[in-house]
């Protein structure tokens, strides 16, 4: 399809055919619903419900990883299991984190704060 189509197909006013909006649907993996008009919290169900299944394999990955007891591990193994049948993809999932909170792109770290001499750079080139 030219760009130009496009464009113009992307214009709220635009009058488009349902085979139209079916084509752009499974191009954008989204349910044509989304497209006839704005979802209210800008996520489709559909992703809204995996991110939630994620969510969960996160926490389930962190009582598995941390837990003492062997019947808590036993258990949390078998609700893991039980989320890669609803969803395979979290098989690859990893627990959330140990320490803190991610930064986001706009924060700096503990580097960024530091200030470092140009001087002790060449001394330790120079060792």
């Amino acid at each position: 399809m030219p760009a130009s189509q496009v464009r113009e197909e992307e214009k709220p006013d635009t009058d488009l055919l349902v085979s139209q909006l079916s084509q752009w649907a499974d191009i954008l993996d989204v349910p044509i619903a989304d497209l006839l008009e704005e979802p209210q919290n800008n996520l489709s169900s559909p992703i809204r419900e995996r991110a939630k299944l994620v969510r969960i394999m996160k926490t389930v990955k962190a009582i598995s990883e941390r837990t003492q007891e062997a019947n808590i591990g036993i258990l949390a193994e078998v609700l893991t299991d039980q989320l890669v049948d609803l969803m395979p993809e979290l098989a690859d999932i990893n627990a959330w984190n140990n320490v803190g909170q991610r930064r986001s792109l706009n924060d700096l770290g503990q580097i960024a704060e530091r200030r470092i001499s140009c001087d002790s750079i060449v001394g330790a080139m120079r060792d």
